[in-house]
């Protein structure tokens, strides 16, 4: 095995140093045939010690699932590749059940969102269709913008574009649009990954409509301030072309676009999240195999899905770290940096940022924390990356260019709500279904969405949550009641601090100190400063309300909560009338 692994080494070695054009893919492939390869694409466990092993070959794979603790990577291979790690020595198991998935040849479960009806959904439920119509519904809060072709529009195929709903309150007392603080939330780069955009159209009606009880304008006080305050942009599929081929068979299994330049067979296409120009097959976390599941291009940001995307998104979320070109790490984003970027992919649990570079990023600290805090809202873990090497990712490039910090959640695991096709139940928690993958990740897209404005900053501190107004769509005039939950919610193990204070704001922000105090705090429990005000018994300890303002409520307002560290551990805000 050691000489098998000093084989493996010595190619990756030869490639990096003399580039890939001085050992083509093809001639690294020139293994003796094991007797039981198999005849067809399988999907096998890949035995290794550690990520370094991992690591050697991982740059030329498509891996499902790593498993470190058991000592084997899940990983789909045509025959080709498994003579080639059999030749390496790397020990293969196939795995008979996930293999038997490629060969499923099914359309996918048509109450899945379709992109469009060139392969019909029976239910009518296109992807398409749906922005069109929110945008007709909201035209002074939403805005559909075309920010490019997917590669198949230029190459005599179906047109397809990439869409982009902006969400904002465009009225211009609420602002400039310029001026407010962006979330940018992006899914189905990987085309397989079907339940991705399934989370993203759920976001864009919790803030619009509301789903399922939840959310939606001018009903929920919390949906109401971000879309006024914030301003929120969803592009629902990345890779429109490579979606559909899914939609007709769940069993092809198919990652990359639609790019058939390049490789004559089944297995054409660049991966999009390999070609993105930061740093660009740098590091050996991408193929230079036309045929492989991570085939970066052949150059970077080659691909029109690519391009529109880097050429859109600095257009709406300015450059904050520096002018720096592709292979250059710029300094540290200031505290001041406005914006967050989160990319959807499918399945590990788990929450990454970046990156895999061989410097770690100047802001690792706040891209750490602020990691943290998203995996203590959805449960995943904050493993920081996917557990091997990768280059030309999207949220390098976001954080890499831009400054912004950049994240991806990797989308469900195990059982029935794993693999690239989830039970479509699993997305709400429907069906019999263990688990929702909606009510897992809402919390961390409003939270991604209410630190925007500073979130190397924000994310230190305490957070407002559970912001409600009873009744909601109240009257001119009618009282209602505000209830807020201001927590330090922290990853399990991190260390939590104490809250000394809070304030809340309707219908507009304001500077810390301007708000209306509403908090309990220990201090004159039981003596003459409580007298006539609200007390309660918190962790066994008197409170009392430190201050009481009455106000009438316009309708349902839009509320904010801001607090700072100290001592007090809970808000809950008093009777508004």
């Amino acid at each position: 095995m050691i000489h098998f692994r000093r084989i493996c080494l010595l190619l990756v070695i030869v490639m990096l140093l003399g580039g890939l054009g001085a050992v083509p893919p093809t001639q690294a492939r020139q293994p003796s045939i094991p007797a039981q390869a198999p005849t067809e694409p399988a999907v096998v466990r890949l035995y290794v010690e550690d990520r370094a092993e991992l690591d050697q070959v991982a740059w030329a794979l498509d891996i499902w699932e790593v498993h470190y603790d058991k000592g084997y990577a899940v990983v789909a291979v045509d025959p080709e590749q498994y003579q080639w790690l059999s030749s390496l020595g790397y020990r293969l198991e196939i795995d008979a059940d996930k293999t038997a998935l490629l060969g499923i040849q099914a359309p996918l479960d048509y109450r899945f969102y379709y992109f469009d009806d060139y392969y019909v959904n029976p239910q009518g439920r296109y992807i398409v269709d749906f922005l069109q119509d929110t945008n007709a519904a909201y035209p002074n809060l939403v805005e559909l913008i075309d920010i490019g072709n997917a590669w198949q529009a230029s190459h005599g195929g179906h047109p397809r574009d990439m869409w982009v709903l902006r969400i904002t309150n465009e009225h211009p007392a609420y602002g400039d649009i310029a001026d407010k603080p962006a979330f940018f939330l992006m899914a189905n780069i990987h085309a397989r990954e079907v339940a991705t955009p399934e989370l993203a159209i759920r976001y864009i009606k919790y803030l619009t409509s509301g789903w399922d009880g939840e959310g939606g304008y001018n009903v929920d006080p919390d949906a109401t301030w971000l879309v006024n305050h914030n301003v929120v942009y969803v592009l629902v599929s990345q890779n429109p072309d490579g979606r559909v081929v899914n939609e007709a068979d769940t069993g092809a299994y198919r990652r990359k676009n639609m790019n058939n330049d390049e490789c004559a067979y089944s297995e054409f296409g660049i991966d999009l999240n390999r070609n993105h120009s930061f740093f660009w097959g740098c590091c050996g976390g991408s193929s230079g195999y036309p045929c492989d599941e991570t085939y970066r291009g052949v150059s970077a940001g080659s691909e029109p899905e690519t391009q529109a995307f880097q050429a859109y998104i600095p257009s709406v979320i300015p450059d904050q770290n520096g002018p720096n070109n592709d292979t250059t790490i710029a300094p540290a984003s200031p505290l001041t940096t406005t914006g967050t970027f989160l990319t959807l992919h499918s399945y590990a649990d788990e929450v990454l940022w970046p990156w895999d570079l061989p410097q770690p990023p100047p802001n690792q600290a706040q891209l750490e924390a602020i990691g943290r805090k998203l995996a203590s809202y959805n449960g995943y873990e904050p493993t920081g990356d996917i557990g091997y090497g990768v280059d030309g990712a999207t949220d390098d490039w976001v954080y890499g260019k831009l400054g912004i910090p950049a994240f991806t959640f990797e989308v469900g695991s195990g059982g029935d709500c794993g693999d690239f096709f989830p039970e479509y139940g699993c997305i709400d928690g429907i069906d019999g279904m263990p688990r929702s993958f909606w009510d897992e990740n809402r919390p961390a897209f409003i939270y991604l969405t209410k630190i925007a404005r500073t979130p190397y900053v924000t994310a230190y501190g305490p957070d407002s949550e559970e912001v409600l107004v009873m009744p909601g769509g109240a009257e001119p005039g009618q009282p209602v009641q505000l209830t807020a939950t201001v927590t330090d919610h922290r990853y399990t193990g991190d260390p939590l601090q104490p809250i000394s204070g809070a304030e809340y704001f309707i219908d507009a922000p304001g500077q810390d100190g301007a708000g209306i105090g509403a908090f309990y705090t220990p201090t004159g429990y039981g003596t003459e400063l409580a007298r006539g005000k609200e007390t309660r018994v918190i962790d066994g300890r008197g409170h009392v309300s430190r201050r009481s303002e009455r106000v009438r409520a316009a309708v349902v307002p839009a509320v904010a909560v801001a607090a700072r560290h100290g001592r007090v551990p809970f808000l809950d805000a008093g009777e508004l009338r």
